[in-house]
């Protein structure tokens, strides 16, 4: 592959690291925000639970940025045993984390049906 487009890809990649950093970054400081907002007017307990599920999306879509960034320089710059054995490792730490988040969040497992509600 041609050094320019070699650099180019690694210039994308760091500034989508930058970009999924600051999203878990600016994601964290947002959610912490709304949460001392709204202890005063929802209560502490409704707030509690409404930061938790925001800090659960912050962290899944800082991870899924960051895996995005991953998986093209992998692809495109260093496609080495140990480089892709690093994204299969990045890629099963998110898939964990999103799992746990979502059941953190709703109470049941990803592929868990959301139980009828009754009317």
């Amino acid at each position: 592959m041609p050094e320019s487009v070699i650099q180019v890809v690694e210039t994308v990649g760091r500034l989508g690291e930058i970009i999924g950093a600051s999203a878990l970054i600016l994601g964290f400081v947002i959610v912490t925000v709304r949460y001392f907002s709204q202890v005063r007017t929802l209560g502490a307990s409704t707030a509690y639970d409404e930061y938790r599920q925001g800090l659960g999306r912050t962290v899944v879509i800082g991870l899924e940025i960051l895996v995005a960034v991953t998986i093209i320089k992998t692809i495109t710059v260093d496609p080495s045993p140990r480089s892709l054995g690093l994204l299969a490792l990045m890629i099963a730490i998110r898939t964990i984390l999103s799992w746990t988040t979502v059941l953190e969040m709703n109470g049941r497992w990803p592929w868990q049906r959301a139980p009828a509600r009754s009317s």
